[in-house]
């Protein structure tokens, strides 16, 4: 990396040094230290950490007898008292409710923090990471932003690492751990979760009602998944088991705990997993459990060559992130007169689940890192971030939630809770903020992107499709390719 990055690293390890271990915010941050003096006496710093002598790393770490303390207890260096300006970008402003959200939270942010002002910037959501690399070469990049590839980011210098805000954060206990570990680098982390969207089965009600099927209970498994979706598919009706079938992204999380392509937060294993998951998928596109069906078809049943089966009530289990259940509540419903069920994931023997997750990072660049970083926390996954988002939705009027917490925090898991009295999305809520969640590789593993194109360019997904080879004849090498890109990057951009 680049000096100024590690000038920075060294700046915070030695203000957190110098902040010792019990250091908290200042005056101007009551409002923050509020909301902490209820956390455990375990989590408060220990008597005589403000005696002003500079302690290293691994004293502050230590109790009075030497034991080692619970990681993070130490707590963060004092904000500033000084009048400051933060910068702040964020995407998604043209769904509803979105922009509420961003105004409660700045909003709450500058009420907790007096001295500091929050100006919001508008990126152009289409042009997301051309815009980010004008304001780089002009060194106007934000101080807290929302990234699509938080790879990218870290290649092109733009991401602060912020392992030792992390560590030393007790909040950033609460965040799902899973998705931090699959986002460091060589053991650095550089991006926090910000919000994440769930895979969940739209179940149809109408459609289990019409073949006299039993609802599943929510605690429902995998296996159970895939008997229903055999029995209840009728074909000859144009009507089918399932859809949009996800398995080699999931099924990792399921059954082994990992995220998609296997990446365990240190390798990549194309292995027995992810063979099944697309043999399973082959198998009942052969066999018409999964709607996969062609345009002459569609053209016939539902009078439209381009017409999504699942929106015309035509998939008995549809699975699909949580941002599509406004086009079912607001459209599909009225659209395909049937009644749809929000259900969790079947679970699989890992007992984890994986969701799609939008990751931030503080700029590289930033003359405020730790301010910047309490901006993050108010803006995306800790506590506060996740009230305060909702309620600017309960002030936009919105009912059907698709950014969920990141964070096991039972008060931000209420307040989700808070919107509906409907029986399937209290199981869903439920279940989530009890589960595992394991994130995307999608932006956070290294490699992840230059595999994706190596896999483009030598037609893998067509001989794949075409069945001209079967995925166990590829799976060795796919592992070993991915790998190779990953050490490539890794020794390319983290040092």
């Amino acid at each position: 990396m680049k000096r100024t990055k590690k000038a920075i690293a060294l700046a915070l390890a030695m203000s957190l040094t110098a902040a010792a271990a019990g250091c908290g915010n200042s005056d101007s941050g009551s409002a923050a230290s509020d909301s902490r003096e209820s956390k455990s006496q375990e989590s408060k710093a220990p008597e005589g950490a403000e005696g002003g002598e500079e302690q290293s790393p691994e004293a502050a770490a230590q109790g009075e007898d030497g034991a080692e303390s619970v990681q993070g207890e130490s707590g963060l260096p004092p904000m500033t008292e000084e009048e400051i300006t933060l910068t702040y970008a964020c995407w998604g402003l043209a769904e509803k409710g979105e922009i509420e959200a961003k105004d409660k939270q700045i909003e709450a942010f500058e009420k907790a923090y007096p001295n500091i002002h929050v100006e919001f910037v508008t990126i152009d959501q289409a042009t997301w990471d051309d815009s980010l690399t004008s304001m780089a070469a002009t060194g106007s990049l934000p101080d807290v932003f929302w990234v699509f590839s938080a790879t990218n980011a870290v290649a092109n210098e733009w991401a602060l690492d912020v392992t030792d805000y992390y560590e030393a954060d007790p909040d950033a206990r609460e965040v799902y751990p899973e998705m931090v570990e699959n986002a460091k680098l060589n053991g650095r982390l550089y991006c926090m979760p910000t919000v994440m969207f769930p895979y969940l089965v739209f179940l149809n009600k109408t459609y289990f009602e019409k073949y006299n099927e039993p609802l599943p209970s929510y605690d429902w498994t995998m296996d159970e998944f895939k008997e229903i979706a055999e029995r209840i598919t009728h074909p000859e009706e144009f009507y089918f088991g399932t859809s949009n079938p996800n398995y080699i992204d999931y099924f990792p999380a399921l059954y082994e705990g990992y995220s998609n392509r296997g990446w365990d937060g240190e390798e990549y294993h194309f292995d027995q997993v992810w063979v099944d998951a697309l043999n399973l998928k082959y198998d009942w596109i052969d066999d018409d459990t999964l709607e996969w069906e062609s345009a002459e078809d569609k053209l016939r049943y539902l009078g439209d060559e381009g017409a999504w089966p699942p929106a015309f009530g035509r998939s008995a289990m549809h699975f699909d992130w949580s941002w599509t259940i406004a086009a079912f509540e607001d459209a599909y419903t009225a659209q395909s007169g049937c009644e749809f069920l929000y259900y969790p994931q079947p679970a699989g023997p890992s007992g984890a689940e994986m969701a799609v997750v939008d990751y931030g990072v503080i700029s590289a660049a930033t003359e405020h890192p730790r301010e910047a970083w309490e901006l993050q926390k108010w803006t995306s996954w800790g506590k506060e971030g996740v009230l305060n988002r909702y309620e600017g939705y309960k002030q936009a009027g919105l009912t059907a939630i698709s950014r969920m917490p990141v964070t096991s925090n039972s008060e931000a898991w209420a307040a989700v809770k808070s919107f509906t009295d409907r029986e399937d999305f209290l199981a869903l809520y439920d279940h989530l903020e009890k589960t595992n969640i394991v994130s995307s590789t999608t932006s956070v593993a290294p490699g992840y992107n230059e595999m994706t194109t190596w896999m483009d360019e030598n037609g893998i997904w067509g001989k794949l499709d075409s069945r001209e080879v079967s995925p166990a004849d590829v799976a060795a090498e796919l592992t070993q390719k991915a790998n190779e890109l990953k050490d490539e990057w890794l020794a390319n951009h983290v040092k």
